[in-house]
């Protein structure tokens, strides 16, 4: 049956079809819109100017407005800062790339070496000490750094035993 229809007529009454559906849709839901646009007589299609806050003589912004709240302004939340753009960066800063690169970080990596290795075989304070001995002779000039203080600072707070304070200085003599 379908091979008595050409194409030519098979476009034209689909064309046909989808003209009446369009019209029909525009005709129920959207009456009022398209005899507005019947009636157009080339001008612009909206009488009403949009309003405007300067005219009706308000000077005031908005933010001035709610400066004198009774409560005050919102306070951000704990751990949340706001920064101006110049101040905000993925790189660290000139501090935080001398404290990532240099002599510290690199005994701060091999005292968490001796450390791992005290833990894993249950190692005594004469085989810390024994270990650091290595360390010292790994860098020698160490002990006279100005940050040596920081060094002992992660020994103390980090080794599975009390060393004093005097055991930490003689660490690097």
């Amino acid at each position: 049956m379908l091979q008595q229809f050409t194409w030519q007529q098979f476009l034209v009454a689909s064309m046909v079809l989808s003209l009446i559906w369009y019209v029909g849709v525009i005709l129920i839901f959207y009456r009022a819109e398209f005899l507005r646009f019947l009636k157009r007589d080339g001008t612009s299609t909206t009488s009403e100017k949009l309003p405007h806050r300067w005219e009706d003589d308000v000077d005031v912004l908005q933010e001035e407005l709610h400066e004198d709240e009774l409560m005050g302004k919102a306070k951000l939340p704990d751990g949340l800062s706001s920064v101006t753009a110049g101040s905000f960066g993925f790189t660290p800063s000139e501090k935080d790339k001398a404290d990532q690169v240099g002599l510290i970080p690199d005994v701060l990596q091999d005292i968490k070496e001796v450390l791992a290795l005290l833990e894993k075989e249950d190692g005594t304070k004469k085989d810390f000490l024994n270990l650091m001995e290595v360390v010292k002779e790994n860098y020698p000039k160490i002990g006279s750094h100005p940050n040596i203080g920081r060094i002992n600072q992660f020994i103390s707070n980090h080794a599975p035993f009390h060393l004093s304070s005097e055991e930490l200085e003689n660490l690097w003599d």
